[in-house]
C-alpha cells in the first residue's frame, strides 16, 4: 500500500514561517526582507553517543549548493546560545529549539515502552527522520526572521565546514536562585499596557491548552501504534494453522491464511498512519506547543524592562537636584528600551498569530488527506481480501 506521505506534498515545512518575507513587511527598511540561504536536513546517522545531522544549504533564490556541512545536536544549542546572546531580542518571538535526540539504548527502550505499552519486548529501531524535520524547521525559522537571519554566527554556522568552537556555558546555584527570585518578584507584576496584560492571560490559557492537545494527540497516536502491534501478533497466529492434513483443515487454514493478510494489510494501514499523524498534526502541535514558552519568555522579558522603567521613574522623582541629570538620563534610557520592546511585541505577536492560524490550516488539510489516503489504500486492500474469500466459497 502506498503511503499517503508520498503525494509530493511536505505540509509541515510548507508552513509559513514567523517573519517571513511573505508574510511580514520589513521592520527596519523600506526593502523586504530576503533570507540569504535555504536548508535542508536530508537525514542523520548515530555517530556513538551523539546523533550527526547532515545539512545542505542552498542560496535562497537558486538551486546551488552551498555547502553540506556536519553537525550535532550539540552545535544547534551553540548557535542559539550564541543568536539570543549577540541580538537584542526584547520583544522577539525566539523560535524554539528542538528537543534533543534520543539515542542511546534506555531513551529507545523507553519510547518504545510508551508507544507500545509497559508489557512490550518490542523496541522501535531508529527512525531519526523526525528529529531531522524538527531540526529543519528551527533553521528555517532562523533564517526567516528578520533579525536571527542577518546574524553572522548563524551564516558561518550553515557555510564553514568545521562545526564552531563551543565553550560550556554553566550557571552557578546563586545565578539560578537570583534568576528564580527576579522571575517570582516580577512574573505577575501588574502592567499598565490592557493588550500585553490581555496577551499575558491569553499566553497561559494557550500554553496549557496546546500542550494538552499536543500530549491528547500524542497519546492517541501511541494508542494507534499499540493497536497495530495487536493487528500484527494476531495476523502471526491466525499463519501458523494445524498440523493435520486432511481436506477440512487444509480448507481451514487457507481461509485463517487469508484473514491473516487481511490483519496485516489493517496493521499497516495504522503504521502509515501514525507515520503520518506525527509527520502532519502532531508536527504542528509539537512545535508550536514549544513556541508557547517563547511567548511567554518574550513576554516576561517586557515586564522587566516596564519594572525598570517604573523603577527610574520613581528614582527620578526622588532624586536630589545634584543627581536628577543623571536621573533623567537613565529614565529617558529605561523609557527608550520599553517602547521599542513593546512595538517589536506588537508586531511579532501579530505575525505570530497569522503564521499560527496558517500552519494549522496546512497541518489539518494534509493530516485529513493522510486520514482519508490512507483509509482508501486501506478499504482497497481489504476489499481484495474479501473478495478472494467470496471465490473460496464458490
Amino acid at each position: 500500500m502506498d503511503d499517503p506521505e508520498s503525494n509530493g506534498k511536505e505540509s509541515p515545512d510548507d508552513d509559513v514561517d514567523l517573519s517571513s518575507p511573505e508574510s511580514s513587511p520589513s521592520r527596519l527598511s523600506a526593502v523586504p526582507f530576503h533570507p540569504l540561504y535555504r536548508v535542508t536536513v536530508p537525514d542523520a546517522v548515530k555517530n556513538g553517543d551523539v546523533l550527526q545531522f547532515t545539512i545542505k544549504v542552498y542560496k535562497w533564490d537558486e538551486d546551488v549548493e552551498v555547502s553540506e556541512i556536519l553537525r550535532v545536536f550539540g552545535d544547534i544549542e551553540w548557535l542559539h546560545h550564541n543568536i539570543i546572546t549577540q541580538n537584542n531580542i526584547d520583544g522577539l518571538i525566539v523560535p524554539p529549539l528542538p528537543q534533543r535526540p534520543e539515542v542511546d539504548a534506555k531513551s529507545a527502550e523507553s519510547k518504545s515502552k510508551k508507544q507500545l505499552g509497559s508489557d512490550s519486548r518490542i523496541v522501535i529501531p531508529d527512525e531519526f527522520s523526525r528529529d531531522c524535520r524538527h531540526l529543519e524547521k528551527y533553521l528555517r525559522l532562523m533564517l526567516n526572521h528578520e533579525t536571527f537571519g542577518k546574524d553572522k554566527s548563524l551564516e558561518k554556522f550553515l557555510c564553514e565546514q568545521e562545526a564552531p568552537v563551543k565553550t560550556k556555558v554553566n550557571q552557578g546555584f546563586f545565578s539560578r536562585m537570583s534568576s528564580a527570585v527576579e522571575t517570582a518578584r516580577k512574573e505577575h507584576h501588574r502592567d499598565i499596557d490592557d493588550f500585553f496584560s490581555k496577551k499575558r492571560e491569553w499566553c497561559t490559557t494557550f500554553s496549557k491548552a496546546i500542550k494538552d492537545m499536543s500530549g491528547d494527540f500524542n497519546r492517541m497516536v501511541n494508542a494507534q501504534h499499540r493497536l497495530a502491534t495487536s493487528y500484527g501478533h494476531t495476523s502471526t497466529a491466525l499463519q501458523l494453522g494445524g498440523v493435520n492434513r486432511d481436506l477440512t483443515s487444509l480448507t481451514i487454514n487457507r481461509y485463517l491464511t487469508t484473514l491473516s493478510d487481511a490483519t496485516g494489510n489493517t496493521k499497516h494501514g495504522l503504521e502509515v498512519l501514525c507515520r503520518n499523524d506525527e509527520k502532519t498534526l502532531g508536527f504542528q502541535l509539537d512545535l508550536y506547543a514549544r513556541y508557547a514558552d517563547s511567548i511567554k519568555d518574550m513576554l516576561f522579558r517586557r515586564t522587566i524592562l516596564l519594572v525598570d522603567y517604573e523603577d527610574a521613574n520613581r528614582a527620578l522623582d526622588k532624586a536630589k537636584p545634584a543627581k536628577r541629570k543623571a536621573a533623567e538620563d537613565a529614565k529617558h534610557a529605561a523609557e527608550t528600551k520599553y517602547e521599542m520592546c513593546c512595538d517589536n511585541a506588537r508586531r511579532e505577536l501579530k505575525m505570530f498569530l497569522q503564521a499560527r492560524m496558517l500552519a494549522y490550516q496546512d497541518g489539518l488539510v494534509a493530516f485529513c488527506e493522510s486520514q482519508i489516503k490512507t483509509a482508501r489504500d486501506t478499504y482497497t486492500l481489504l476489499a481484495k481480501t474479501m473478495t478472494v474469500l467470496k471465490q473460496s466459497e464458490e
